[in-house]
């Protein structure tokens, strides 16, 4: 391999796998979640710099030798492997177990699951049946499954509805919704939307820090309270605490409408947009978040009256 091959997660997972003896072990956890495509999984350490080991799964009585690998051992057949880009893989469902296990956090936990969701690299029925076949699940694996959410699109937003939930004990509100008045004109797409309560909440991330999209987005914050939705922002900054607050302070602003009462409508699930680069690393990865809010603010601009 040539000395000036960049190190990317794929390049890094690819080099482990074709020393893999067949039939002995597959890429597993990180590697094999990364190169089934979902842009999430680095296999960098907290400090988002230093490499993680790959794993692998291996039979029990396989050897490898690699300060480079951290092993998975098992007595069972294993399982059939998934190719991808030429190299053998544990199927999503399982590779994203093997990876939970090794979570630092019940939070951290909840965000691979739902990253993996959003990726579509993994099935969430599949994946729960997967899980009871385990024995002795770890508490924040069994966690971040039982609220695995697939409706996120981004780790922050995952963040956010964990505190709505686990810390403040909201209960679940749907994600990434379009808000319509009772004209059907597009009023926003929103993170997060507590319906009973009437209460749109965002997480404003590196997308929403230019002048010119936080003068948008109180535009469309306005929107919405000009329909009697209550709104709330949280930034990556903000502690538990103070996210809390905000969320209780919105939902006891709240018109706590009755459906016949509310001026406002749901309108359909927007998903995030592909990475046209598998590889993306997160400037890239926001500079393609960025175009898709642009887009956004241009449907929320020139769409006319009623559904198009």
């Amino acid at each position: 391999m040539p000395a000036d091959t960049p190190r990317t997660p794929e390049q890094r997972a690819y080099e482990v796998g074709v020393r893999l003896r067949p039939g002995t072990a597959l890429l597993t956890g990180w590697a094999a979640l990364r190169l089934a495509g979902a842009s999430y999984f680095e296999g960098l350490d907290d400090d988002r710099r230093t490499p993680l080991p790959v794993p692998v799964l291996m039979k029990h009585e396989a050897r490898i030798r690699s300060p480079e690998v951290i092993v998975e051992r098992t007595r069972l057949p294993l399982p059939r492997a998934a190719r991808l880009v030429g190299v053998a893989c544990v199927p999503g469902e399982l590779a994203l177990l093997h990876e939970v296990r090794r979570a630092v956090s019940a939070r951290r936990a909840g965000v691979m699951v739902d990253m993996a969701l959003a990726a579509g690299v993994v099935d969430l029925d599949r994946l729960r049946e997967a899980a009871r076949a385990q024995q002795r699940l770890p508490a924040a694996a069994s966690y971040a499954l039982a609220r695995a959410c697939a409706e996120c699109r981004s780790p922050r937003e995952s963040d956010m509805l964990q505190v709505w939930e686990s810390v403040a004990g909201f209960p679940r509100p749907l994600m990434n919704r379009e808000v319509r008045d009772l004209s059907g004109r597009l009023l926003a797409v929103v993170d997060l939307l507590d319906v009973e309560a009437g209460v749109c909440g965002e997480f404003n991330g590196a997308a929403h820090r230019s002048a010119s999209r936080q003068s948008r987005d109180e535009k469309r914050h306005a929107s919405l309270r000009g329909v009697g939705l209550e709104t709330f922002a949280v930034v990556g900054s903000d502690p538990e605490r103070v996210q809390v607050e905000r969320m209780a302070a919105a939902r006891d602003r709240a018109a706590w409408a009755p459906p016949g009462k509310r001026r406002w409508q749901v309108g359909a699930f927007v998903p995030a947009p592909p990475l046209v680069v598998r590889d993306a690393h997160e400037a890239e990865r926001d500079a393609v978040m960025l175009e898709h809010y642009a887009a956004l603010d241009a449907r929320l601009a020139g769409e006319p009256s009623g559904r198009p």
